[in-house]
């Protein structure tokens, strides 16, 4: 073997190791590479799945005090930023007006809403006398549909609360003062309705 052969050898021995070494840092790059696109990937997902809860709408059912009266409110209010869907609203037990000491007004029972399209801020309500009403827990179950998903969320609403909220009647001293006081109960009833 001649000197000129001898380094033929030793340089395709140093090729290979060359090619071979590439080989192993091409494979961890393409690794690398997947493994960061993978993360990407997951990152952009939860990007996506974050927009769309911020996004999306939201109906809630809740009690309020009334400002005039001694009724409360019943409320369904979209507090999402997108249009949502009333599918079905079940409470138990249910708001049966007989159970109030009423019995000629059960059309306006809220649970017998559905298919209501509500807009981002929109809201729909209607009144109940809690004073003469036995139970003390109501069991929520709202129904709903928003962009193109269907959402049911349970939750309990303590109605115990409603005896321990303060509330101020009007005094009507004079006629300035009864106007004033007409004024305000216009400005909370047009405000329930728009």
């Amino acid at each position: 073997m001649t000197t000129a052969e001898c380094y033929q050898i030793l340089f395709q021995f140093i090729g290979t190791i060359i090619s071979f070494i590439a080989l192993i840092a091409s494979i961890i790059a393409v690794v690398l590479t997947y493994k960061n696109l993978s993360e990407m990937r997951k990152q952009l997902n939860e990007q996506q799945k974050q927009y769309f809860e911020q996004n999306r709408g939201n109906l809630v059912f809740y009690i309020k005090k009334s400002s005039v009266g001694i009724t409360h409110d019943l409320i369904i209010k979209n507090f999402g930023n997108s249009p949502a869907k009333l599918l079905s609203l079940s409470i138990n037990p249910d708001l049966d007006w007989t159970k109030a000491g009423q019995s000629d007004i059960e059309e306006f029972n809220i649970t017998k809403l559905n298919n209501i399209f509500l807009a981002p801020n929109q809201h729909i309500g209607t009144i109940f006398d809690f004073s003469d009403f036995e139970e003390k827990e109501l069991e929520v179950q709202i129904c709903y549909t928003t962009c193109d998903k269907e959402y049911i969320e349970k939750y309990r609403i303590d109605i115990n609360y409603l005896d321990k909220v303060l509330t101020l009647e009007p005094k009507i001293e004079d006629e300035l003062s009864a106007l004033k006081n007409i004024n305000k109960s216009i400005v909370s009833l047009s405000e329930q309705f728009i």
